[in-house]
Protein backbone atom coordinates (compact mmCIF):
# COMPACT_ATOMS: atom_id res chain seq x y z
CA UNK A 1 0.00 0.00 0.00
CA UNK A 2 3.18 2.23 0.58
CA UNK A 3 4.09 1.89 -3.03
CA UNK A 4 0.42 3.44 -4.03
CA UNK A 5 1.14 6.69 -1.56
CA UNK A 6 4.27 6.95 -2.95
CA UNK A 7 3.24 6.82 -6.57
CA UNK A 8 0.81 9.65 -6.43
CA UNK A 9 3.53 11.62 -4.70
CA UNK A 10 6.01 11.14 -6.97
CA UNK A 11 3.32 11.48 -9.84
CA UNK A 12 2.08 14.98 -7.68
CA UNK A 13 6.11 15.90 -7.71
CA UNK A 14 6.30 15.49 -11.09
CA UNK A 15 3.01 17.19 -12.83
CA UNK A 16 4.51 20.14 -9.90
CA UNK A 17 8.01 20.39 -11.88
CA UNK A 18 6.20 20.22 -14.98
CA UNK A 19 3.96 23.32 -14.11
CA UNK A 20 7.34 25.40 -12.46
CA UNK A 21 9.37 24.20 -16.07
CA UNK A 22 6.23 25.39 -18.21
CA UNK A 23 6.14 28.82 -16.08
CA UNK A 24 9.82 29.32 -16.39
CA UNK A 25 9.57 28.91 -20.34
CA UNK A 26 6.52 31.15 -20.17
CA UNK A 27 7.74 34.16 -18.54
CA UNK A 28 11.76 33.60 -20.34
CA UNK A 29 9.57 33.52 -23.37
CA UNK A 30 7.41 37.21 -21.99
CA UNK A 31 10.76 38.54 -20.76
CA UNK A 32 12.03 40.06 -24.57
CA UNK A 33 8.22 41.40 -24.84
CA UNK A 34 8.24 43.34 -21.40
CA UNK A 35 11.95 44.65 -22.11
CA UNK A 36 10.68 46.38 -25.02
CA UNK A 37 7.61 47.35 -23.78
CA UNK A 38 9.17 49.19 -21.48
CA UNK A 39 11.67 50.89 -23.71
CA UNK A 40 8.49 51.45 -25.73
CA UNK A 41 7.09 53.19 -22.55
CA UNK A 42 9.85 55.44 -21.87
CA UNK A 43 9.92 57.00 -25.60
CA UNK A 44 6.68 57.94 -25.08
CA UNK A 45 7.04 59.35 -21.81
CA UNK A 46 10.25 60.96 -23.30
CA UNK A 47 8.30 62.32 -26.13
CA UNK A 48 5.50 64.11 -24.14
CA UNK A 49 7.85 65.38 -22.14
CA UNK A 50 9.39 66.83 -24.99
CA UNK A 51 5.75 68.47 -26.49
CA UNK A 52 4.91 69.26 -23.24
CA UNK A 53 7.48 71.89 -23.18
CA UNK A 54 7.14 72.59 -26.75
CA UNK A 55 3.83 73.61 -25.87
CA UNK A 56 4.62 75.76 -22.62
CA UNK A 57 7.21 77.97 -24.98
CA UNK A 58 4.37 77.78 -27.83
CA UNK A 59 1.74 79.06 -24.78
CA UNK A 60 4.52 81.85 -23.93
CA UNK A 61 5.03 82.67 -27.62
CA UNK A 62 1.37 83.07 -27.93
CA UNK A 63 0.91 85.90 -24.75
CA UNK A 64 3.33 88.10 -25.86
CA UNK A 65 1.96 87.93 -29.31
CA UNK A 66 -1.32 89.17 -27.75
CA UNK A 67 0.18 91.86 -26.03
CA UNK A 68 1.80 92.88 -28.84
CA UNK A 69 -1.73 92.42 -30.52
CA UNK A 70 -3.15 94.75 -28.14
CA UNK A 71 -0.69 97.34 -28.60
CA UNK A 72 -0.95 97.31 -32.06
CA UNK A 73 -4.89 97.77 -32.04
CA UNK A 74 -3.98 100.77 -29.93
CA UNK A 75 -1.58 102.04 -32.78
CA UNK A 76 -4.37 101.41 -35.37
CA UNK A 77 -7.01 103.19 -33.37
CA UNK A 78 -4.87 106.46 -33.10
CA UNK A 79 -3.63 105.96 -37.00
CA UNK A 80 -7.47 105.84 -37.81
CA UNK A 81 -8.11 108.72 -35.90
CA UNK A 82 -5.45 110.93 -37.48
CA UNK A 83 -6.40 109.83 -41.15
CA UNK A 84 -9.73 110.52 -40.44
CA UNK A 85 -8.14 114.08 -39.19
CA UNK A 86 -6.75 114.05 -42.16
CA UNK A 87 -9.39 113.35 -44.28
CA UNK A 88 -11.60 116.34 -42.68
CA UNK A 89 -8.82 118.55 -43.14
CA UNK A 90 -8.63 117.87 -46.73
CA UNK A 91 -12.68 117.95 -46.77
CA UNK A 92 -12.22 121.69 -45.15
CA UNK A 93 -9.59 122.53 -47.93
CA UNK A 94 -11.40 121.06 -51.22
CA UNK A 95 -15.28 120.90 -50.08
CA UNK A 96 -16.42 120.98 -54.16
CA UNK A 97 -13.78 117.86 -55.02
CA UNK A 98 -15.28 116.18 -52.23
CA UNK A 99 -18.79 116.83 -52.97
CA UNK A 100 -18.67 115.49 -56.80
CA UNK A 101 -17.01 112.32 -55.94
CA UNK A 102 -20.11 111.41 -53.74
Amino acid sequence: MAWVYICIAVGAAGFLIWIIIDYLNASSGLKPKADMARLEIRECEMQIESEQSESATIKLEVEELKKGIGELETELTEVSKKLEEYRERERRRKPTNFKLED
